[in-house]
């Protein structure tokens, strides 16, 4: 709240600021996965690695598709092609060897 206050730009608010916390999370405790990979996952509610490596492939392929096809999850992938099972079983298998918070 502090920061977004001392900021002091209209669309940068406190809850953006979370976003992008939770995302560079994402980004630093699981090997390999991308920018856009976690602004998909934080935008579906998936801001832990824990949370990433339990999930089913095709329960998170359920919970990720209405928002890559949606206006903002297509500006997220900038006309790449949204993850398929492939993508999002490795998502999982690397949320299982996440780095830790004490070893990041």
């Amino acid at each position: 709240d502090k920061l977004a206050a001392k900021l002091d730009v209209a669309h940068i608010v406190p809850d953006v600021i979370r976003q992008w916390q939770a995302e560079a999370t994402l980004v630093c405790r699981v090997p390999g996965l991308r920018g856009h990979d976690a602004q998909i996952l934080v935008a579906c509610g998936i801001d832990q690695p824990a949370e990433l490596a339990e999930c089913l492939v095709d329960d998170l392929l359920d919970l990720i598709q209405p928002f890559v096809e949606s206006p903002d999850g297509q500006r997220v992938l900038r006309g790449s092609e949204p993850p398929d099972e492939e993508e999002v079983t490795e998502w999982i298998a690397n949320a299982q060897q996440a780095r830790s918070l004490k070893a990041a």
